[in-house]
């Protein structure tokens, strides 16, 4: 089966990072676990830029995204080791 990767999974303009103005899921459940890695880098490279050149630190959104995405897969790794016990 084809599956087309949601748009900001893909990563445009040729950067490997997401912005706190680029589209962000707001189900992250929905997403593959394949999916939800790749944007879990791209939060990671995006949080690492804002703190190297931002003087007040990472934007408040990428760090909201990143805790959001920490949680979905700590979730996933909890019922992944639940399922395997």
């Amino acid at each position: 089966m084809d599956h087309e990767p949601p748009p900001f999974v893909e990563a445009r303009r040729g950067t490997t990072s997401l912005g706190p103005d680029h589209e962000f899921p707001a189900d992250l459940a929905g997403l593959a676990l394949v999916e939800l890695q790749v944007l879990h880098s791209r939060i990671c490279h995006q949080l690492d830029h804002e703190y190297l050149t931002g003087p007040d630190g990472p934007h408040p959104v990428t760090l909201d995204r990143y805790r959001e995405l920490s949680a979905q897969l700590d979730a996933r790794e909890g019922a992944a080791a639940g399922a395997a016990s």
